[in-house]
């Protein structure tokens, strides 16, 4: 069974005599060692830490570990590990450039892991990752000493980071050649004397005292360096990763392409459910920098690739109440709300949702299933479809009289603590959150965070966490993807996608999907357009017996929901 923990040993190699065969590991809380090698011994070296690395991925699980790598070698040096780039679990510095934004970074990482996680009771990343829901990853840094540090780095910065690196999470093997003792950089002069040395010379790898008290024992002993079948184990690897993609129990519910990384390498995914651990989400960035045509991607890609039996659309406008009436005609769309200044409608719909939730929780009881996604398990010709939510412009409803922010606060907080259930979950967007009294518990429920270009520190600091401000940077189109509550460690630059053609996907939508899973949404409004539009219909029945403030654009529509309130009205020319 694989740990969080960070294994307590590095294996490095067996002992052998003629009876015995010893496994040698080194205290990992040593945070790391150097390889220095002659001339001849290079490739040696290589295998030797490249083998070591790969070992650390056997024993972590998949995920838990990512390899830092500088060196500006022209040649690859690590063929097996550099696999896993895809992955994202190799990473390189290059060049000069590269290797201060690499440093910078994980300077920064360790830095915030000091002092905003690791506690008494949990000292190092290690002991936090047993104890914790949101795990850390661990780094593998390797480090070509001829090429990082150089003599304009601080000694002083290089020495604070190393000495606190493991703590933090970081273990570190630095390699050169054995004249890199004579650099005279003061900072590459601090690795080396900070780590224990590993020398090979002649092929072959010589264990010190400085390693091992017992080294005199190994005399009696033949070194034999770990050496395993490195494409073995590398196939092992990306199997595993494949199988546990495809495999695995925990599935997001929702998952839609919404941009891309800084490099244009890799796809980021808007991702909801349990694998991403994503159940509700805060959208946000000032006017005109994306944050709208981000939000109509996502509804519309909802449309393309998943069917009402699987997700149903709720959509609310506070902005201009224009926004979302291109989606009228959205096929997983339950009801679009358009009225900008009826703030109630919020909390009718809450409401709503809040008795949704009884039912299914009835339901549940009844299958003896605890969630959705054993209710849909159990009934797959059945299934039970997720609701989301989306509010625009929601700072609206957290500004203004306080007895309507608490009640609106109180509903929506036990929806989304329980969301996960029974399938209910909440999209918020806004341009800024200045003035408004949002709920630090409410926020507290919202894992995933996105932000564009914001110009206010305090929204950032609000959306995220105290201290991460990246969105004030950030350039149109730019956005900040974040899948741990804020946390700045998490943060991923993501260049959004361009607007789609809205009206073009969902005519093709229509035309190839059945007509039994095409929803028509309906389309609620303020009171005086149900008087409007009532009157265009005749209904005959006085408005004072009308008892909703809401009704639709299509007269089907309007006697549907005057039916539901138990009024018949008399409709002229339909009996």
């Amino acid at each position: 069974m694989k740990s969080y923990a960070f294994p307590w040993g590095i294996y490095i190699g067996d002992l052998i005599d003629n009876n015995d065969t010893i496994p040698l590991c080194l205290d990992s809380k040593q945070g790391g060692f150097c390889v220095l090698f002659d001339e001849d011994s290079e490739q040696i070296a290589n295998n030797f830490i490249e083998n070591i690395a790969l070992k650390l991925f056997e024993v972590l699980a998949i995920g838990d570990i990512v390899v830092d790598i500088f060196d500006f070698s022209h040649k690859k040096r690590f063929m097996h590990l550099s696999l896993l780039q895809n992955e994202k679990l190799y990473d390189i510095a290059f060049n000069q450039n590269t290797a201060i934004n690499k440093f910078n970074n994980i300077e920064e990482i360790a830095l915030n892991r000091h002092h905003t996680i690791l506690t008494p009771n949990a000292p190092t990343i290690s002991e936090y990752n047993q104890q914790s829901k949101f795990k850390e990853q661990y780094h593998l840094l390797l480090i070509n000493l001829d090429s990082f540090p150089d003599e304009m780095t601080s000694q002083k910065r290089i020495k604070n980071f190393f000495d606190s690196a493991y703590e933090a999470g970081f273990y570190t093997i630095a390699f050169a050649n054995q004249e890199i003792l004579e650099s005279e950089s003061k900072a590459t002069q601090a690795i080396l004397n900070r780590f224990s040395h590993i020398n090979i010379e002649d092929k072959k790898i010589h264990l010190t005292k400085e390693l091992f008290e017992f080294v005199e024992m190994v005399d009696d002993y033949e070194f034999e360096y770990v050496n395993d079948n490195k494409d073995k184990i590398i196939e092992n690897l990306l199997t595993q990763l494949k199988q546990e993609d495809s495999s695995s129990l925990q599935k997001d519910f929702l998952s839609i392409p919404i941009g891309t990384s800084k490099n244009g390498r890799d796809i980021i995914y808007f991702s909801m459910g349990d694998k991403s651990g994503n159940l509700h989400a805060f959208i946000t960035g000032v006017t005109g920098s994306g944050k709208t045509t981000l939000l109509n991607n996502i509804i519309t890609g909802i449309a393309e690739k998943y069917t009402s039996d699987e997700i149903q659309l709720y959509l609310m406008d506070y902005k201009d109440g224009v926004e979302f009436q291109v989606f009228k005609n959205h096929p997983n769309c339950k009801k679009i709300f358009l009225d900008n200044e009826d703030l109630e409608a919020s909390i009718s719909l809450l409401e709503e949702f809040r008795d949704s939730m009884r039912t299914r929780a009835t339901t549940f009881k009844q299958q003896e299933v605890k969630n959705i996604t054993e209710y849909n398990q159990l009934n797959p010709q059945n299934p039970m479809p997720r609701i989301v939510l989306i509010i625009d412009e929601v700072h609206k409803l957290f500004v203004g009289d306080y007895n309507y922010v608490d009640r609106f606060s109180s509903i929506l907080k036990p929806l989304m603590r329980q969301g996960r259930s029974y399938g209910v979950h909440i999209i918020l967007s806004t341009q800024s959150l200045a003035g408004t009294q949002i709920d630090r518990e409410l926020m507290g429920q919202i894992t995933l965070r996105i932000s564009y270009k914001l110009t206010d520190p305090t929204d950032s600091e609000t959306i995220f966490t105290y201290g991460n401000t990246e969105a004030l940077n950030l350039k149109k189109y730019e956005l900040i993807y974040n899948n741990n509550a804020g946390n700045k460690n998490n943060n991923v630059l993501c260049r959004a996608y361009p607007p789609v053609d809205i009206k073009s996907v969902i005519d093709d939508v229509l035309f190839l999907r059945e007509e039994r899973l095409i929803l028509k949404p309906i389309i609620v409004k303020s009171k005086e357009k149900v008087e409007e539009v009532t009157k265009e219909v005749k209904v005959s029945t006085p408005y004072s017996s009308v008892e909703s403030k809401y009704s639709t654009d299509e007269e089907d529509d309007i006697l549907a929901r005057l039916e539901e309130m138990g009024i018949k009205p008399n409709v002229g020319g339909l009996e």
